[in-house]
């Protein structure tokens, strides 16, 4: 009798919703730029590099809410033992990414806004030399 049942590893099982995970994080970036294109091309045409620089916002700020909903759960602290039986708070690293990534969103903002925002040129720190 020949079994038509396939095993299955429990990583490949795992890989598989990973998978569902990241087209969803992907649906929700997708979401975002699109939110974020409409409110920018509203005030401006965007270049193509304007407009990469959206998507990688719109990828930090779905990080950002992920990462932030997980420390909302967990904390942002854990709890260690150490070999002398002392007990230690250690900072989770979601919480460490999770203000890489406001860091890097509060960047691409700036920049963003230098560019876009206010429709004024950045203020350029060598004109008094090529002016």
């Amino acid at each position: 009798m020949i079994n038509t049942y396939t095993y299955i590893p429990a990583s490949v099982r795992r890989a598989s919703r990973e998978v569902k995970t990241e087209r969803d994080m992907t649906a929700n970036q997708t979401k975002k730029y699109n939110e974020l294109l409409n409110q920018y091309e509203q005030r401006t045409d965007l270049t193509p590099g304007q407009c990469q620089l959206l998507y990688t916002l719109a990828c930090v700020i779905c990080e950002e809410t992920e990462l932030q909903s997980y420390c909302n759960t967990n904390g942002t602290c854990y709890q260690v033992t150490g070999k002398s039986g002392d007990v230690y708070s250690r900072m989770r690293p979601e919480w460490q990414q999770l203000k890489e990534a406001r860091h890097r969103k509060q960047i691409i903002i700036t920049r963003l806004e230098n560019w876009i925002g206010e429709g004024k040129p950045a203020a350029d720190e060598n004109a008094e030399f090529f002016g």
